[in-house]
Parts: structure tokens; sequence; C-alpha cells
């Protein structure tokens, strides 16, 4: 049975970027007019990663990805393994951008995402401070 929503795809995703060590998490995490589907934070390894859900548009999907690089160490588009065959993996290697396929069996990573150069403390550090007080995220 194929997804319907982005919304489906949020609960596996979640699990596996849990299992990645990104145990603190917050869903639709504003920044600018967009927002994050799922911002996670690694206490471990002090790291951050954002990740952007779509069901087919993965263009809309690595645009939004790029300006996610301003705020987060690792950025990666998910979507549904039926919809990674259409996927430029090139174009998201040179942008840094990682891939992940969502099958009802769990996730894979296709493409790592790079460390992004375009981070900026002022916004992935107020991030981190509401992750580790508990804010609005879930983990």
């Amino acid at each position: 049975m194929p997804y319907l929503r982005e919304q489906e795809l949020l609960s596996p995703v979640a699990n596996y970027t849990k299992r990645k060590g990104y145990t603190l998490q917050a869903f639709e995490l504003p920044f600018y007019d967009y927002r994050i589907d799922l911002y996670g934070f690694s206490t471990k390894a002090s790291k951050t990663v954002a990740v952007e859900l779509k069901l087919r548009k993965w263009k809309r999907a690595v645009e939004q990805a790029r300006i996610y690089q301003l705020c987060s160490d690792f950025v990666y588009i998910a979507l549904p393994t039926s919809a990674v065959t259409q996927i430029d993996e090139e174009a998201l290697r040179k942008s840094g951008i990682g891939l992940i396929a969502v099958c009802k069996n769990g996730c894979r990573t296709l493409v790592e995402a790079k460390r992004s150069i375009e981070v900026r403390e002022h916004y992935r550090g107020p991030y981190i401070s509401m992750l580790s007080g508990g804010g609005n995220g879930r983990g």
C-alpha cells in the first residue's frame, strides 16, 4: 500500500534517526517561511539533522533542504522507496544533501549527507537549546 500523506513518513523516519543517535527531536519546526518536518539533535555527537519529507516532489524537497543547511549540520530528504528512482542522486551529492528511502519495513540511507558548511550557529544554537530544554520537541 503506497503512502498517501507525507505525515505517514514521519514515524519511520523519526525512529530511523533516533537509531542514528538523534534522540532529541522536534517536528514541524518553524524556520522562516518553512516548517522543518523533523529536526534532531544528538547529545552524544553534538550534531543536528534536518529532514524534509516528500511523497514525490523531490526537487521541491531539495530547495527546502538547501535552506535548512543554514540551521542544521546534516540535511536529508526522505521519500518513499517507490519515488527515489526519479531522483538525481549526483545533484544531491554535489549539494551535500542526503537521501533516505522509506518503505513499510523501515528506512535506508541511499545518499549520505555532508556536514553543512553553511550552518549558522545563531540558528542552530537556539534549536539545540529548545530541544535540550524540552520545548515543543519529543524525544
